[in-house]
């Protein structure tokens, strides 16, 4: 399985399929395994990329706690590495936060965007309180899962709200997220279509959190349809 030195950090990540390039970053506490029915889905059509965020997955852990920044500028590397000039960008919950900070920071590089259960602002006070319970839990534990999860906690509670930058967005957007995700309530999503110019957004009934997990099939034909409204460069 490939690695390669992104940033000062060994990063995991896999490339299947040929066309034009589609990234899919995941969650935090996640790794980029949980997009298998996607990339057997999307691989047919496009180039799709999957990696694990430092300090999950295979990827390695850094020694110092990490922020978003860190974390975008290592999709940045990536991206070089891999020679791809610019992609779609699909991320979900910290995943969403990252591509919405790559987007802003590198719009060049960015053709469209899809955001999954995701939240543009700081975490939300019911986000916070089952992660402090997690983390108190963790700091006794000391194992690397805990260690993972400390960090992600750390980067997701210290990252600065993007919500008042929105308006500056100008790709293609699609926001999806489930009725029921508890993590990040719809009006976030709503909020965000709002100040998003060229957004859509789809809430679909009956699902959480991770809706590309839990509707898997309904994700992809979604996203499908969007993709092939955009004319990509």
């Amino acid at each position: 399985m490939p690695k390669a030195k992104v940033n000062g950090i060994e990063t995991f990540y896999e490339v299947t399929g040929n066309g034009y390039p589609l990234v899919f970053i995941h969650g935090g506490d996640l790794e980029s395994s949980s997009w298998n029915s996607q990339v057997a889905c999307f691989s047919q059509s496009y180039k799709v990329i999957t990696y694990d965020i430092r300090g999950h997955g295979q990827s390695q852990i850094p020694e110092l706690n990490y922020s978003i920044s860190e974390c975008v500028e290592d999709l940045y590397q990536l991206l070089d590495l891999l020679a791809i000039d610019q992609a779609f960008l699909v991320g979900l919950s910290m995943g969403g936060y990252i591509t919405l900070s790559f987007t802003l920071k590198y719009p060049e590089r960015v053709a469209g965007i899809i955001l999954e259960g995701s939240n543009s602002g700081k975490v939300t006070e019911s986000q916070k309180r089952m992660s402090k319970n997690k983390v108190a839990r963790m700091r006794k534990e000391r194992s690397e899962k805990a260690i993972k999860f400390i960090k992600a906690h750390e980067a997701n509670v210290n990252r600065p709200d993007l919500t008042i930058r929105l308006a500056e967005i100008q790709k293609p957007a699609l926001i999806i997220v489930g009725d029921k995700d508890v993590i990040t309530p719809s009006y976030i999503s709503e909020t965000m279509h709002k100040e998003l110019a060229n957004s859509r957004l789809v809430v679909l009934p009956n699902c959480g959190h991770r809706c590309h997990e839990e509707q898997p099939d309904t994700f992809n034909s979604i996203v499908s349809d969007f993709l092939k409204t955009i004319e990509a460069p």
